[in-house]
C-alpha cells in the first residue's frame, strides 16, 4: 500500500539531516562518484607503477624462499649483478680496516725538544741550571740518536706498520721493533746514572717534560690509503652473460637468484629511453579499480544503504587507501624491521565488524589486505597473514559486549597472525632471527589493532551519539531516569514493558539476532506513555476509561501521540537512534482497530467520511530482526492477558493470529525475517508464556481443634 506522507521516523531523521541533504552531502550521486574516483586514484598512487615509473626492482624481499612461478628468465644481454648495499658496505669496511697504519718520522724532534728543555731550565736556580742544561742536552742527544715511537701505538691492535720513505718505496716494519716510551725513559736513566742523585732526578724530570716522539702515525696518509682500499672493492658480485639462465620456473628463490633478478630488472630500467611508462600507469589504475570494485560491488548489492550514504561510503573506501599507504611506507622507510606485519588491517576489520557486521568486515579485510600486498609489489605472503588476522578480528568482535573483552580479540588476532606467519616462514626455511622479528611485529599488531579500534569506537560514541553493542550496556538499566519515570507515572505500562523485554530477548537469542539490542529497544519502546498514561488501558486502575467520552478520531490521535512523545523524550535524553527507532517501529503503520471500528460505526449512523490514515500509526515498519521481534512481542504480551496462558493451544492460536495479521498488513515486509525465523519466534513466545503461567500448590491449613478442653 502506497503511503500518502512520510513516516514519523523519516520526518524526524529528516530534521537532523535537512541541511546536509540541501547541500547534497549525504546522498549526492555526483559526490559519490567523486569519492569513488578519488579513492581509486589515491590507491593507484601507492601502487608500484602508480605514477607511470617503470619498476627498477624485480621482487620484494618477502619472496625470498618462495617458488618462482613465472616463466624461465634468460638474459638477453650481459649485465653486472651489483652487490647488496649492506654486503658492499661491510666489504668496504673490512677493506678499510685491513690497511696497516702509516708512520712518519719527525726530523726536528731533537731541536724542538732541546728548545723546550732550555726554556724549562730557566725556572731552575742559576747555581745548578748550567749543570742540568749540560747533562740534559747530552741525554737528549743520546735519546734522539735512537728515537722512540708515540704511545698511540700501544692502544692499536696492529703488529705491523708501513714506513713510506719514498712515494713508491714502502717498508713493512714490526711495531715492537720501534722503541717505545718506556725504552726512552730507560735510555735517559742510563745516560744520567753517573750524576749526583739531586742533579739526576731534576734533570730527568725536566727532560721528560720536554721530549716528543720521533715516530708517530701519519693519519693523513693512512686515511687516504684506507679510503682508496674501500673504493677499490668491486661493486659487482658477478657478470651474467647473454643466454645465461637467471631463474627457472619452479626454482626456489635464494639470495643469489633474487640479486640476479633485481639486477636484470635494473639493467632493463637503465636501458629504457624514457622513465615514464603509460602501460605501467594504466596497469596500476586497473589494479586499483579491481581492488575498489570488490568493496563497491559488495556494498551496492548487499549493503546498499551504506553505498548510498556518502559518509559511510567515504569511511569504508578510506580503509583500503590507508592500508595501501601503510604498505607503501613499509617499503620506503629505511628500516630492517618487518614493518608490514604491524599494519593494522585487523583493527579496521574489528571496527567494521562492531559498526556494521562480520560479512562487511570480511570483505573490508580482503580488500585492505590485497591493497597492502599490491603496494608492496604483490607481496602475497603479507596478504595471507593480514587476511587471517583480519578474519580473526572480525569474528572476535561480533559479540563484543564489554570493553574487557578486547583481551579476547588480542588473543584471537595474535593466534591467527602467529600461526599463519610460522607456517609460511617455515615453508620458506626462514632463519630464526627474521622469523622472530616477524612474530614480534605480529604481536605488536595483535595488541595495537584492538586498542586503535576501541579508541575509534569511544570517540565515535561520544561525538556522534553512536550506540555500539559496547555502549548498549550503559542503557540496559532499569534505574535509568526514563524507566524510573515510566514506573512511577505508568506502572501498568512498566509491567507490560518488563514482560515484553523478557519475550523479546528470549526470541532474539533463539533466532541468532542481537539479544542485547532487542532487550534495550524493548525497554524503551513505550516511554511515550509517560505523558497521558491514564489513556492507556494497562494504567486505568480504579478509574473510568476516558476514551468513552472522546470521539474515536481523537482517541486514535492520543494513542498515536505516544509514538511522537516517546521519540521526543528519547531525543531529549540523548538516546541513540539505534535505540529510539524501536519506539515508532514496534507499531509500524498498524491500524488502531478498536477506534477505527468505532469510527466506522458512528460514520454509518451519521454519514461522515473516515480517513483510514487517521487511524494508523505513523511508522515506519520494522527494518531489522530486532525491531520486528519487539513488534510481535508487544502484541503477544497484550493479547496474552485475554487468553488462558496455561493452555498451549490457546496461546498458539493467539500468536498465529497476531503474526498473520501483521503479515497480511505488510508490517514485516521490510524486516529480514525468514519463515523459519518466524516459526522459531512463535515457539519461543509460547514457551515463555507457558513458563510464566505456572500454578502454585494450594497448601492445607492446620485447623484448630476445638473439641479438646483445657484440663
Amino acid at each position: 500500500m502506497a503511503r500518502s506522507r512520510p513516516t514519523l521516523f523519516e520526518q524526524l531523521q529528516g530534521e537532523d539531516r535537512q541541511q546536509e541533504r540541501s547541500s547534497g552531502l549525504t546522498s549526492s550521486a555526483s559526490l559519490r562518484v567523486t569519492l569513488i574516483v578519488l579513492s581509486t586514484l589515491l590507491l593507484m598512487f601507492f601502487l608500484p607503477g602508480g605514477l607511470g615509473e617503470s619498476q627498477d626492482q624485480a621482487i620484494d624481499q618477502s619472496r625470498l624462499g618462495t617458488i618462482w612461478t613465472e616463466e624461465t628468465v634468460v638474459a638477453k644481454y650481459p649485465f653486472p649483478v651489483l652487490k647488496n648495499p649492506d654486503t658492499l658496505a661491510a666489504e668496504r669496511q673490512r677493506a678499510s680496516e685491513e690497511v696497516l697504519p702509516y708512520i712518519k718520522r719527525n726530523a726536528d724532534a731533537f731541536k724542538v725538544a732541546s728548545g723546550r728543555f732550555i726554556d724549562a731550565t730557566n725556572e731552575i736556580p742559576d747555581s745548578i741550571a748550567r749543570i742540568v742544561r749540560a747533562r740534559g742536552i747530552d741525554a737528549l742527544q743520546a735519546l734522539y740518536a735512537v728515537g722512540f715511537r708515540s704511545n698511540v701505538f700501544d692502544s692499536m691492535n696492529y703488529r705491523y706498520c708501513i714506513d713510506r720513505t719514498q712515494i713508491t718505496d714502502e717498508e713493512l716494519i714490526l711495531v715492537t721493533s720501534l722503541p717505545d716510551s718506556s725504552s726512552a725513559v730507560r735510555l735517559l736513566e742510563s745516560a744520567l746514572q753517573n750524576d749526583p742523585e739531586y742533579v739526576r732526578g731534576l734533570t730527568l724530570r725536566t727532560v721528560l717534560k720536554s721530549i716528543l716522539p720521533t715516530i708517530s702515525i701519519d693519519r693523513v696518509t693512512w686515511e687516504a690509503e684506507s679510503a682508496a682500499a674501500a673504493q677499490g672493492v668491486a661493486l659487482t658480485a658477478e657478470i651474467v652473460h647473454e643466454g645465461d639462465v637467471i631463474v627457472k620456473k619452479g626454482d626456489r628463490i635464494d639470495p643469489r637468484v633474487m640479486q640476479r633478478i633485481s639486477a636484470y630488472r635494473y639493467s632493463e630500467h637503465a636501458k629504457a629511453t624514457t622513465k615514464f611508462s603509460l602501460l605501467a600507469a594504466l596497469g596500476s589504475l586497473g589494479h586499483a579499480i579491481v581492488l575498489n570494485a570488490m568493496l563497491l560491488l559488495y556494498l551496492y548489492f548487499v549493503r546498499k544503504s551504506s553505498f548510498l550514504r556518502n559518509g559511510q561510503l567515504a569511511a569504508l573506501l578510506a580503509m583500503p587507501v590507508a592500508s595501501a599507504g601503510l604498505g607503501w611506507l613499509s617499503i620506503i622507510l629505511p628500516s630492517d624491521l618487518p614493518l608490514e606485519y604491524t599494519i593494522i588491517v585487523p583493527g579496521m576489520a574489528m571496527l567494521v565488524s562492531i559498526l556494521y557486521d562480520v560479512r562487511t568486515a570480511i570483505v573490508v579485510t580482503l580488500t585492505c589486505s590485497l591493497a597492502v600486498a599490491a603496494s608492496r609489489g604483490n607481496d602475497h605472503i603479507i596478504a595471507v597473514v593480514l587476511i587471517v588476522g583480519g578474519a580473526m578480528a572480525a569474528y572476535s568482535a561480533t559479540n563484543l559486549r564489554s570493553r574487557t573483552q578486547v583481551f579476547t580479540s588480542i588473543l584471537a588476532i595474535g593466534a591467527g597472525l602467529v600461526i599463519v606467519t610460522v607456517s609460511l616462514e617455515l615453508e620458506r626455511a626462514t632463519a630464526l632471527l627474521p622469523l622472530l622479528l616477524k612474530l614480534g611485529g605480529a604481536g605488536v599488531n595483535a595488541v595495537l589493532s584492538p586498542l586503535v579500534a576501541l579508541a575509534f569506537i569511544v570517540i565515535m560514541e561520544r561525538t556522534m551519539n553512536l550506540a555500539t553493542d559496547l555502549r548498549l550496556e550503559d542503557f540496559d538499566d532499569i534505574n535509568h531516569p526514563l524507566i524510573h519515570e515510566l514506573n512511577e507515572h505508568a506502572p501498568g505500562t512498566y509491567q507490560h514493558t518488563m514482560s515484553v523485554v523478557h519475550l523479546s530477548e528470549t526470541a532474539a537469542a533463539a533466532i541468532g539476532a542481537n539479544p542485547l539490542l532487542t532487550r534495550v529497544g524493548a525497554l524503551y519502546h513505550d516511554i511515550g506513555k509517560i505523558e497521558k498514561s491514564e489513556y492507556f488501558i494497562e494504567n486505568q486502575i480504579g478509574i473510568d476509561n476516558k476514551h468513552d467520552r472522546l470521539h474515536p478520531k481523537k482517541s486514535a490521535s492520543i494513542i498515536r501521540q505516544h509514538v511522537h512523545g516517546g521519540i521526543a523524550l528519547a531525543k531529549d535524553n540523548r538516546l541513540p537512534d539505534r535505540i529510539w527507532k524501536f519506539i515508532p517501529m514496534h507499531h509500524g503503520t498498524m491500524m488502531i482497530k478498536h477506534f477505527y471500528a468505532r469510527a466506522l460505526e458512528e460514520a454509518h449512523n451519521d454519514g461522515a467520511t473516515i480517513e483510514e490514515q487517521d487511524f494508523r500509526y505513523p511508522g515506519p515498519k520494522p527494518d531489522s530482526k530486532e525491531t520486528a521481534i519487539v513488534m510481535l512481542a508487544d502484541a503477544v504480551e497484550a493479547l496474552s492477558r485475554l487468553v488462558d496462558t496455561s493452555q498451549r493451544h490457546e496461546i498458539e492460536a493467539a500468536i498465529d493470529q497476531i503474526v498473520i495479521d501483521r503479515l497480511k498488513d505488510g508490517q514485516l515486509s521490510e524486516a529480514p525475517l525468514t519463515m523459519h525465523d518466524i516459526d522459531v519466534i512463535k515457539e519461543s513466545f509460547v514457551k515463555t508464556l507457558l513458563g510464566s503461567s505456572h500454578q502454585r500448590v494450594r497448601y492445607m491449613e492446620v485447623k484448630e481443634d476445638t473439641s479438646t478442653s483445657a484440663t
